[in-house]
């Protein structure tokens, strides 16, 4: 890194004295996605750069491509390596002019209709590696989205873009700062597969504990007890005091928990049947449990409370472990009895029937193999746990170097 970087004034920032200020206009021009095409055109053919590939990645993933007929006489624009991608419309100002650049030789290979290209007349000036970083960190994002226009629909029109100023560093200190983040990436890819295995492992892991008939635990999968001789039903009903307030709770669909809402006034609960919430029992949401709306309560949430479409209910001592039931409806074949028990349509129209989910029949082998079980997926679900936060942590860092590294606060020897 160098030390007494000399910084020029800019209409907007400082930025070192030996960096340029470009218009996008003078690097290149701008070039329309797929136009003209049919639904009966998608589906086979030639590939083309889907509007998801751009938004999520700053560098398209060519392993990820639809498909579109072009026929001979067709004038359509063919991608190539250099090119950068921007999303056009978004319903959020924040996701507008989202970028992604082509890094890879391609041949016949096109670009969706939602989205619009650029390429440069040469990279003199701005390096492709760069440029993926570039328009992915904060100044630019931010200068983006100020040409932002729209009210509910924000759009990005290509004259507006092809005004935008970008500030560049000398073209070997592009390379160097794309080679450095790209080192980032790297970590980050490779700590994703390794989720992606454990994952993987975790659902192996619990389908041969869980339901496999020829493991010891599960010799007893005959023996399906119903959960209305596993489960006692915790009521803890009170009559809220107006003068009071109440914390309540709510819980996450996709198995993602508990959550904490603000507290309301007694005054406000009026005559609603609500409960305090008593730790170690299995609690679900009647309204979502068919799109795994379960939790465990803790003695984090004593104290706090919850209405009727959240009932809540204690395995018997002996019979059943919390945690194993838990894990036991976390899995796919949990989920799909809680689908059974809850009939309907969709949505809000396909509650719980509370009396249908006691009926429900789960493998139970004794309390001793449940811990086991229950130990086992707990140590996956943690290792999984520690994966999801390192990934964060490396994204959270990679972002606060892109920063330091984009606007010139940090510079790297050449």
């Amino acid at each position: 890194m160098i030390d007494n970087i000399e910084y020029k004034n800019t209409s907007v920032d400082l930025i070192p004295n030996d960096w340029k200020i470009i218009k996008l206009s003078d690097l290149g021009t701008t070039f329309s996605g797929l136009s003209g095409k049919n639904k009966d055109d998608f589906g086979f053919g030639s590939p083309y750069i889907p509007y998801k590939n751009i938004f999520q990645n700053s560098r398209i993933d060519i392993n990820y491509m639809d498909y579109v007929q072009i026929k001979n006489d067709e004038k359509q624009n063919k991608v190539k390596y250099g090119d950068l991608f921007f999303t056009v419309s978004s319903e959020t100002v924040d996701e507008i002019g989202m970028t992604s650049v082509l890094l890879d030789e391609v041949e016949n290979m096109y670009l969706n209709s939602f989205c619009f290209g650029f390429r440069q007349h040469n990279f003199n000036y701005l390096n492709p590696s760069f440029s993926g970083y570039l328009f992915r960190g904060e100044t630019v994002r931010r200068k983006i989205t100020e040409l932002a226009q729209g009210s509910t629909r924000f759009n990005l029109s290509k004259q507006g873009f092809l005004k935008l100023s970008l500030h560049l560093p000398p073209i070997q200190e592009q390379q160097k700062i794309a080679e450095i983040l790209t080192t980032w990436d790297i970590a980050i890819s490779a700590s994703k597969s390794t989720l992606e295995e454990l994952i993987k492992q975790k659902k192996w892991l619990a389908y041969n504990l869980l339901f496999n008939k020829n493991t010891d635990s599960q010799k007893q999968s005959n023996n399906l007890v119903p959960l209305s001789k596993l489960l006692d039903r915790v009521k803890n009903s009170f009559t809220p005091d107006p003068k009071k307030y109440y914390k309540q709770i709510g819980i996450r669909s996709h198995t993602k928990g508990i959550f904490y809402k603000e507290e309301v006034s007694g005054l406000s609960l009026g005559n609603k049947s609500v409960f305090h919430i008593e730790p170690n029992c299995f609690i679900l949401n009647i309204v979502f449990a068919w799109e795994h709306a379960i939790a465990k309560t803790t003695l984090n949430e004593v104290g706090m409370i919850a209405s009727h479409r959240f009932p809540m209910f204690k395995p018997v001592p002996e019979k059943l472990d919390l945690d194993y039931l838990l894990h036991f409806f976390k899995s796919q074949k949990g989920k799909d009895l809680l689908g059974l028990a809850s009939p309907g349509g969709a949505g809000r129209n396909k509650t719980l029937g509370q009396s249908d989910f006691l009926k429900l029949k789960i493998p139970v082998p004794n309390i001793k193999e449940q811990k086991i079980i229950a130990e086992v997926l707990d140590k996956a679900d943690e290792e999984i746990l520690l994966y999801r936060e390192k990934i964060t942590n490396l994204q959270l860092q990679k972002k606060g170097l892109m920063q330091q590294l984009l606007t010139g606060k940090v510079r790297v020897k050449i």
